[in-house]
């Protein structure tokens, strides 16, 4: 489970994910007041050497102290990835990234090595504490063979070791969250951190909200920690352990004469949904005399998922899967490294649940419950092992040309597919500050939504869907605090899971011939396209910024059908422009301005009346995905001061989200039960927050 919107067992469609969304607030408070409070033992400021090793901040990678000052990040790294080049979230509503043409739940994401659950709340805030956050890797695509069961990015979450020569505890307040965090050493040679955090909103959200059509049932809340215990054997040998959870809900019922009941009543009685996980794991890492490196994780997490729709339809699922992995590393000679490492997964799931709906999927516009002819029902606890390993050889043919090829095998004893898929990297500096760059990799994944896969949901015969990526690149470095850089890329998708079309596809076959059908097939396929302009400047005498521009375009095809369209996610054009500059050594200011084409949806075209239920009109759709909203942009600013005092001292921000109003359309939504009135649904309005950080 990715994220918390993924229905493990449900064959739920984008749009009833849109719906679940709407839980979260529609409106965030127009003020938001963060105070973070830190108690030292010492006044020592000085970094862990460990952690800055001396290293000079890469021109081609943003860091993550740059992120937490972007503004609308709420001094989360991982919610400003949507400033990096190739990455959207479509209409600001989904909780996970798109990267590059592909969809969020083709993702992989790791934290500190081991594998998590899902890695954004449903308001898209992330569940890693700002305190502990060191660094991330965002993989958009041919990434190496080392991360698997992906065929979308990797996202791997860096959190840093804890302090050996300080204690802090931190207490964060705000109207959208609150924590704490507890930091301290034990000896010398052991250490440790915890955080966690949980959300505020849920005390005072149905204040701001004034629609009598829908009431909660259980209030939308989150809450997440994270912690961390390290051992350091010697000076190049170190054992951790990790914990890491997260948790969210919400529930809500309609009213009796509200569209969304009056549209589809197959939604009477509500809906409802709890996601949460908890990951343990153990971490040695080591660095022999001989130049040898190894990283080894061995890890379990528990992921459950509940899920209620309408009066009758429940999923309940249960994941424990126990995880080692490792990661190996030796320098051969000068011009060789090698680096080779397995990863085993027991998966044990447990699922039981009931639906009365159509199958449906992300490319399906009406997934009305009320639609549903056939009652699936069923219950198992099936075991899948997974098998992977990986080896690559990074080579320097040159001192101007490195190439790392590599292979990553796979198995699992479900679908009894074997993978061998190459990847190849390659990074070549043909002249002074001029590199050429290129990557090709063949990907898979086994989704996380199992229910697609098992009876009586899904199809037990389905295939892994899979992706070839290429990418090409060149860059420039201008001058020691400036570089550009161009990629293009190209996706070729197949094997992509599909429901099972309407029967009006099937002339000649009566109503059982039809119900044979299975409900899921492989028969979609897909590809992207696009090209990224990114342009970063380091920070010297004032000021640093970037800026990206995108043109993409990425589509899908129903084979079945025979239908070609433009994915969900496509969204030609995509321009980010951050700048910070430092007035002096109290002040910075910055700004980020985001364009993004508009969001596709599909055209509503008319209602009729239903034959046989006269007080129900069914909705009738045009071409998939062949309408496309107004742009999305908006403005956001950002200032920070930090006050010194005797003793201590303290970090003020304020932000200006959508300085200038864009009241930017994210979609429609139809008033009456014939469709009858159509109103746009918008982003949200220009928020004034601020926050302090204060040091004692």
């Amino acid at each position: 489970m990715k994220s918390p919107m993924s229905l493990a067992i449900s064959p739920l469609s984008a749009g009833r994910k849109k719906l679940l969304l709407s839980f979260i607030p529609a409106l965030i408070p127009a003020l938001a007041l963060s105070v973070q409070v830190s108690a030292e033992e010492t006044e020592s400021v000085e970094l862990d050497t460990v952690q800055i090793s001396g290293q000079e901040e890469k021109l081609s990678e943003i860091s993550t102290e740059k992120l937490l000052k972007i503004p609308g990040s709420g001094n989360d790294p991982l919610r400003a990835i949507e400033s990096l080049p190739g990455v959207t979230f479509a209409g600001g509503r989904t909780s996970a990234p798109a990267v590059r043409g592909s969809s969020p739940d083709d993702n992989a994401y790791i934290i500190d090595f081991i594998p998590v659950g899902y890695i954004f709340h449903t308001d898209s805030s992330s569940i890693l504490s700002d305190n502990v956050v060191e660094d991330f890797t965002l993989e958009t695509a041919a990434f190496p063979p080392q991360y698997n069961n992906a065929t979308g990015a990797v996202i791997d979450a860096t959190s840093r070791s804890p302090y050996y020569d300080r204690s802090q505890f931190i207490i964060d307040a705000s109207l959208l969250k609150a924590g704490i965090f507890i930091e301290q050493p034990l000896s010398e040679n052991q250490s440790f951190y915890i955080a966690a955090r949980q959300s505020l909103f849920q005390y005072y959200i149905e204040n701001f909200l004034d629609d009598e059509d829908f009431e909660f049932t259980t209030v939308p809340e989150y809450y997440d920690y994270q912690g961390k215990y390290e051992y350091r054997i010697s000076a190049t040998e170190t054992l951790s352990f990790q914990a890491i959870g997260s948790r969210d809900k919400a529930g809500l019922v309609f009213a009796e004469d509200s569209d969304t009941l009056l549209q589809d009543p197959g939604l009477s009685g509500g809906l409802a949904f709890e996601a949460f996980f908890n990951s343990q794991g153990l971490v040695w890492e080591k660095l022999y005399n001989s130049g040898m490196t190894h990283k080894i994780g061995l890890s379990q997490m528990e992921q459950k998922l509940g899920f209620r729709i309408g009066p009758d339809n429940k999923i309940d699922v249960k994941v424990n899967d126990y995880n080692l992995r490792s990661q190996f590393s030796y320098p051969l000679n000068y011009q060789h490294e090698l680096r080779w490492g397995v990863e085993l997964t027991e998966s044990q799931i447990s699922y039981k649940g009931r639906f009365e709906a159509p199958p449906c999927d992300e490319f399906t516009p009406d997934c009305r419950i009320v639609d549903g002819t056939e009652i699936l029902e069923g219950d198992g606890k099936p075991t899948i092992y997974h098998y992977d390993a990986h080896l690559a050889d990074v080579w320097d043919i040159t001192p101007d040309w490195t190439l790392t090829p590599g292979i990553a095998l796979s198995y699992d004893d479900y679908t009894e597919q074997y993978f061998t898929e190459p990847r190849l990297q390659s990074r070549w500096q043909f002249t002074n500050n001029w590199w050429f760059t290129s990557a090709y990799g063949r990907h898979h994944i086994l989704p996380d939504n199992f229910g697609d896969y098992v009876a009586p949901f899904g199809n037990p015969d389905l295939k892994q869907p899979t992706a070839t990526h290429y990418e090409l690149g060149i860059e420039n470095q201008l001058a020691n605090d400036m570089l550009w850089k161009v990629e293009v890329y190209y996706k070729d998708l197949d094997n992509i899971i599909i429901s099972r079309p309407d029967k009006t596809y099937y002339s000649g076959l009566t109503d059982e011939e039809y119900g044979d059908l299975p409900l899921y097939t492989n028969d979609a396929s897909g590809k992207a396209w696009g090209m990224e302009f990114f342009l970063n400047k380091n920070l010297t005498e004032h000021w640093y910024g970037w800026v990206s521009v995108a043109y993409s375009r990425t589509f899908r095809t129903n084979n079945l059908t025979g239908d070609d369209f433009s994915y969900n996610y496509d969204q030609p054009v995509i321009i980010n422009s951050v700048a910070n500059y430092k007035l002096n050594k109290d002040w910075q200011v910055g700004f980020k301005w985001r364009y993004q084409s508009g969001q596709l949806i599909t055209p509503l075209e008319d209602a009729v009346q239903d034959a046989d239920d006269p007080a129900l009109y069914n909705p009738i759709y045009g071409n998939l995905n062949s309408e496309r909203l107004p742009a999305y942009h908006k403005l956001d600013v950002r200032a920070d001061r930090t006050y010194r005092f005797s003793g201590w001292e303290m970090d003020f921000y304020a932000e200006i989200l959508n300085l200038y109003g864009r009241d930017n359309v994210t979609g429609y939504e139809y008033k009456g039960a014939d469709y009858s009135e159509k109103e746009e649904v918008t982003d949200l309005p220009t928020i004034i927050s601020f926050g302090i950080k204060a040091k004692i």
